[in-house]
């Protein structure tokens, strides 16, 4: 077995300011319609490559499929199909509830399937994810599965709590990948750097406001009778093991920290983004979802 640990210090972000957000860009997904000519954004603009193909939009059963563009041709070939990559149905749609849907990936490199669900949309108080994938072209060695949860109530309360506060029973962030050769487990933890809770700007962009101290852990474990070779591996390559991680660790923290600093946008100039982003990608480069 092996145990990963490392600590950062990021740039906090306002709550009010994140609900805010994510209550908008449900705004901007509920708002799109859908047609014979595939599904519109309030505005008219198309939504490239999304169709729905069963049921009725954003209910529960409904099936869209998504496809992207193949590579542009090489002068004198045939422009070919669009590759149909991606089917996502909805489980369930309720604002004041959850939200649950269902992705399918189909492509030449991974089959599988991913399960979402956001609890309580309208104030984000949970998202848990389930996985299963593996390469259609490979053995048994090529699959992976996995589960994750992460308790925003709970990451919340963690942000706000006083200086000595014991910490919670349960880490708010938690994940679980298995593979035939063994298990990985990751939990995150946060508390208010410098020991006391401190209010982040209105408007979610000081950094200088207030700051979460992170901690992340990782535990490797090999599987059954791959136990003992799997422990060598991870004994001989421990050192380097643990620089990688931290070095990791410390650049999401940093790239986190640089675009916190610089400013985020308002949640209306981010639905703006958002919708550009949404009507101009394209699907050839964006990937499945």
């Amino acid at each position: 077995m092996a145990r990963l640990q490392h600590t950062v210090t990021v740039a906090a972000l306002d709550r009010s300011w994140f609900e805010e957000c994510a209550a908008l860009l449900l705004d901007v997904v509920e708002s799109t319609r859908t047609g014979p000519g595939g599904t519109l954004l309030e505005g008219g603009e198309p939504v490239p490559g999304v169709r729905l193909v069963k049921g009725r939009h954003l209910r529960a059963g409904a099936r869209y499929t998504v496809t992207r563009d193949p590579a542009p041709p090489t002068p004198g070939e045939a422009p070919q199909a669009p590759v149909e990559t991606l089917t996502t149905g909805i489980r369930e749609w309720r604002r004041s509830t959850a939200i649950a849907v269902e992705q399918r990936v189909a492509s030449a490199d991974a089959v599988g399937r991913v399960t979402l669900r956001l609890r309580t949309p309208d104030r984000p108080s949970g998202l848990e994810a389930r996985w299963t994938l593996r390469n259609p072209a490979g053995g048994f060695l090529q699959r992976i599965s996995g589960r994750a949860r992460i308790d925003l109530a709970a990451w919340w309360a963690a942000v706000a709590a006083p200086a000595g506060a014991l910490p919670a029973a349960r880490p708010p962030v938690s994940a679980r990948a298995r593979h035939p050769l063994g298990r990985a487990d990751l939990s995150i933890a946060v508390r208010p750097a410098g020991g006391g809770a401190r209010k982040a700007g209105a408007d979610g962009r000081k950094a200088g406001a207030g700051a979460w101290e992170v901690g992340v852990t990782v535990t490797v474990r090999g599987r059954a009778l791959l136990r003992p070779p799997a422990a060598l591996v991870l004994l001989l390559f421990r050192v380097p093991l643990k620089r990688a991680f931290r070095q990791g660790i410390d650049e999401t923290a940093a790239r986190w920290n640089e675009v916190v600093e610089a400013g985020l946008p308002s949640p209306e100039e981010l639905r703006a983004e958002f919708t550009e982003a949404v009507v101009t990608r394209n699907p050839g480069e964006a990937g499945p979802g």
